[in-house]
């Protein structure tokens, strides 16, 4: 068998498999999405019904919370509480109140805890006479607090919501007014709904729950500080308070997990009830969730498969289209090799005379650099040159003269002109090789006040104005001295340059701080940058000065400086005529060295 009837026996069992691996693919995703679709959705409806749950416990237990306040200003209660008199009037009050107000109980303790008066006082189970000083909801009233605590009640063996306020004379605690709310029929409501609802306080123990098998059961496991204050308390009675086996699968979001109970797998929202030290929870079994995913892969699975197979067959079709187009093309193919070999012939000896001819323009090139060049370093290193047989010539008559102080001044100008000569010819080291790596921290305005002695003769011969706008802050840069203070004197000295020809010149030095950068602004009231040179500006060798003035290296190397310092450099137009260069480099903290 030849390799062309290999190839295409096989061609479309590769297509097949690469079909179904795209399939399989789009399939997959659609389920994830649709999986995670349906579950923000069904995040959003339970984060809803939990507000509905919530508002309707705060408006379930508002409609008793005033009941203790009223009772400890009711001057009855406070002369029972004073001389032990008016029992039976208080008694009576107290169920009046009660059966008005729809609550479980209200009840008068003394000072110590005991119940002088109950509004169940008639019934076998009244609370007269029983103590409850150990209830949480007594301790926080005798300390002038509110009290609020849900709990089993020790003498009628019912769950409640107690709520209590203290009863004071002056600042003399006299005992304690409290209201039983009885939550069962919320509670029944939540699971005539269908829905899942728990309440659970701050030791994580479900107090209310649809769930009959989740009530007093625990979503944390409880330490043994928090076993000896509930039973310290009271609060559950003889229940076991065992821990519900719910797993943690994923965590969503602050709120919201998908927890697994019993092989089953369950949304579980929480929302803190701050009014009841507790939290409220919303459980959600995620099977529809699930089951509609499948249902989308499903689907996904089948539309694939159809169209495959209609691929499939296109394909088929298309290719026998093909034959007999590529049967019709045969000839003309013939003809095309043979129109293609000719001009391969012809397009081969074009190349060569183009090589030759681009190997003359190269060598070309390359000695007009080199003139250009040398053109430049002679006319740069003249005028130097010319000032320091100037400065020597001047050295010389203050010697004759004796005036020793003056001749250290032109020793100075002839050390730092020689300096300058140095960083020309250095300038073409530093284009041809890598920048150093070893950084150190210098002070901006030390840098800048030494370039702009370094230029100060330019701006003393052709008089410029100098505008400075410099920060008293000690800004601190990470770079060599050398490197940025000949950054500074390129710019300057470009700046310098740009206004030879003009009759008002202008030179402005602007440091602002912006965010965790240095800005640096040199502008000038020169002829300002062409347009069309803006983008070449900082281009090895360009340069817009005469043959002679100028080697196109500077704003070169300070690109590169700059660069390697991690800043920008940028060329601009004033709007008021003239150029300005901008300098953006990181500031260093003074404190640990690090970038602010």
């Amino acid at each position: 068998m030849s390799t062309k009837r290999f190839y295409k026996k096989t061609l479309p069992v590769w297509i097949l498999f690469l079909g179904i691996f795209v399939a399989t693919g789009l399939v997959w995703q659609a389920t994830r999405w649709v999986y995670a679709d349906t579950l923000d959705k069904l995040v959003k409806v339970g984060r809803e019904r939990l507000t509905l749950y919530s508002g309707t416990l705060r408006e379930a237990l508002s409609r008793y919370a005033y009941l203790p306040y009223v009772l400890s200003q009711n001057m009855d209660v406070q002369i029972l509480l004073k001389s032990s008199f008016n029992v039976g009037l208080v008694n009576r009050y107290l169920e009046l109140l009660n059966s008005e107000a729809g609550s479980d109980a209200l009840y008068v303790m003394n000072s110590i805890g005991d119940t002088w008066a109950s509004s169940n006082w008639r019934e076998p189970l009244s609370f007269v006479g029983k103590n409850y000083g150990f209830r949480p909801y007594f301790t926080a009233a005798k300390a002038g607090h509110r009290g609020a605590f849900f709990a089993i009640g020790v003498t009628t063996g019912r769950p409640g919501y107690f709520m209590s306020y203290p009863v004071e004379e002056d600042t003399r605690f006299l005992g304690a007014a409290v209201v039983k709310v009885d939550l069962t029929p919320l509670q029944e409501g939540w699971r005539e709904g269908g829905e899942t609802v728990l309440v659970s306080d701050s030791n994580g123990v479900l107090f209310l729950s649809s769930r009959n098998d989740w009530l007093y059961r625990t979503l944390t496991p409880l330490s043994e500080a928090q076993r000896t204050l509930i039973l310290a308390g009271r609060q559950y009675g003889d229940k076991s308070l065992d821990l519900l086996p719910l797993e943690t699968v994923e965590t969503l979001a602050e709120g919201a997990k998908i927890v697994r109970f019993e092989n089953a797998l369950y949304l579980l929202l929480s929302r803190p009830l701050t009014s009841l030290n507790g939290q409220l929870h919303h459980v959600v079994p995620l099977a529809p969730v699930r089951e509609r995913a499948q249902a989308v892969a499903v689907i996904g699975a089948v539309l694939a498969l159809l169209i495959l197979a209609l691929g499939m067959y296109a394909r088929e079709r298309r290719q026998k289209q093909l034959s007999r187009r590529k049967a019709r093309e045969a000839e003309a193919i013939k003809e095309m090799n043979l129109r293609l070999q000719a001009e391969i012939t012809e397009r081969s000896r074009t190349e060569n005379t183009l090589r030759e001819t681009q190997a003359e323009l190269v060598q070309t090139e390359k000695l007009a650099a080199l003139g250009h060049m040398a053109a430049g370093i002679v006319h740069e290193l003249n005028q130097p040159i010319s000032a320091i047989r100037t400065q020597v010539a001047s050295g010389r008559l203050l010697l004759e003269r004796k005036e020793t102080g003056q001749v250290r001044d032109t020793l100075d100008a002839v050390t730092r002109m020689t300096e300058h000569m140095a960083s020309i010819t250095a300038q073409l080291k530093i284009f041809a090789h890598q920048n150093p790596k070893i950084k150190e921290q210098v002070l901006l305005q030390d840098c800048l006040d030494e370039a702009l002695a370094m230029v100060d003769p330019l701006f003393n011969e052709f008089n410029i104005l100098l505008h400075k706008d410099i920060p008293e802050r000690p800004l601190i840069l990470s770079g060599g001295r050398g490197r940025i203070k000949q950054v500074l004197v390129n710019l300057l000295r470009n700046a310098v340059d740009a206004m030879y020809a003009c009759p008002q010149r202008n030179l402005w030095i602007k440091v602002s701080i912006s965010d965790q950068d240095v800005e640096i602004s040199v502008s000038d009231s020169g002829s300002g940058i062409a347009e069309q040179d803006i983008d070449e500006l900082f281009t090895p060798f360009f340069t817009t000065k005469e043959v002679g003035k100028g080697l196109g290296l500077g704003l070169s190397i300070s690109y590169r400086i700059v660069a390697d310092l991690g800043g920008t450099i940028r060329a601009q137009n004033r709007p008021g005529g003239g150029a300005r260069l901008v300098i953006r480099l990181p500031l260093i903290n003074q404190g640990n060295g690090a970038n602010k």
